[in-house]
């Protein structure tokens, strides 16, 4: 009889620890749930930078840093341009100074026929060539490739093409920021912003 109520005893002495032990297994597994649950919400709730870029772009505006670190309006900011970025490493930008499109020296056909353009060129007088040449050159445009940095908000652009003969195949980087439908560029080597809004 002594032995059996010295069995019992050891049986009652031990089961707190075994309840503690499943306590504390049961929250663990929880905890672990937990985590799981909230990496998983966070993951639909942020997209990737990818998917955060992709699409197509008006411009706002174009600003330069000056000395003293105040933004001020520059080329082309009252002007017209679009950015777009295909999601799959595409992109093009093209940009024009306030009223270009209102600018009429060349028609269409007379700019890709090579006579036509030699015979509308040889009639203009100095002061007509000199400032269709100065808006033809204010034009902007460039097509290629991009990539964006996988730790920092940051995309490359590989240049294929540009309005620029000598920024053919050359790479740039930009900074990037979203502030809502805004999408912030930043050239950080020039000290110069481009604000553009995203279009649907």
């Amino acid at each position: 009889m002594k032995e059996f109520q010295m069995k019992t005893s050891c049986i009652k002495k031990r089961s707190p620890k075994k309840n503690y032990a499943t306590r504390l297994q049961n929250f663990i597994l929880f905890a672990l749930s937990l985590s799981f649950l909230v990496s998983g919400c966070m993951n639909e709730t942020k997209p990737g930078r990818n998917a955060m870029l992709k699409g197509m772009y008006k411009l706002y505006n174009i600003q330069v840093q000056d000395s003293s670190g105040k933004w001020q309006d520059e080329w082309a900011s009252k002007g017209t341009g679009y950015i777009i970025y295909d999601g799959v490493g595409h992109m093009a930008v093209h940009i024009t100074p306030k009223g270009y499109e209102e600018f009429k020296t060349l028609s269409e056909n007379e700019s890709i026929d090579p006579g036509k353009l030699k015979a509308r060129i040889d009639s203009m007088p100095a002061d007509e060539l000199k400032a269709s040449l100065e808006e033809f050159v204010s034009n902007y445009v460039y097509a290629g490739n991009y990539s964006i940095s996988d730790s920092a908000d940051i995309v490359t652009h590989y240049r294929l093409t540009h309005t620029i003969p000598s920024a053919w195949n050359t790479t740039v980087q930009r900074r990037f920021i979203f502030k809502d439908d805004t999408l912030e560029l930043y050239n950080d080597v020039d000290r110069r912003r481009l604000k553009w809004i995203k279009q649907n």
